[in-house]
């Protein structure tokens, strides 16, 4: 009865620590987000010229931003891809995710200035996923 306990108890701690540690681990590992970012009608002639920067932010369910992809003068449609590469904040990702984009031509994030446009997806989605679709559809004044 008491070896019992103890492999019972051993099973548990191996599980717990697999949970602990594995499960973060996994997430930086799978995490891939690819998707297209394109214009609204309404902002085609509000596009910046040369030497805009588009931002492609993964927020978590706290909305801390835990990965970012820079573009420098995208042509629209873009398309994107966000890995591992691009997290900035590894240890607080979540298994789902908020993305918004940002077009601007200062290059600064989280700075916003008139005639910056910015767009986000609706709902959250898994840290797996592709085939995404942000449209830049609010331009700051």
């Amino acid at each position: 009865m008491l070896k019992r306990s103890l492999w019972l108890l051993l099973l548990s701690a191996a599980v717990f620590a697999l949970w602990k540690f594995g499960y973060p681990a996994a997430l930086k590992y799978f995490f891939r987000a690819a998707g297209t970012v394109s214009v609204g009608e309404n902002l085609l002639g509000s596009l910046p010229g040369a030497n805009s920067m588009l931002f492609v932010v993964a927020r978590n369910d706290g909305g801390v931003p835990v990965a970012v992809k820079k573009i420098i003068n995208p042509v629209f449609p873009v398309k994107f891809e966000m890995t591992a590469a691009n997290l900035i904040m590894p240890d607080l990702l979540t298994r789902k995710l908020y993305l918004e984009a940002l077009l601007n031509t200062h290059g600064q994030l989280g700075v916003v200035r008139k005639g910056d446009l910015r767009g986000e997806l609706s709902g959250r989605v898994a840290i797996i996923s592709k085939g995404l679709a942000i449209t830049l559809d609010t331009a700051a004044k």
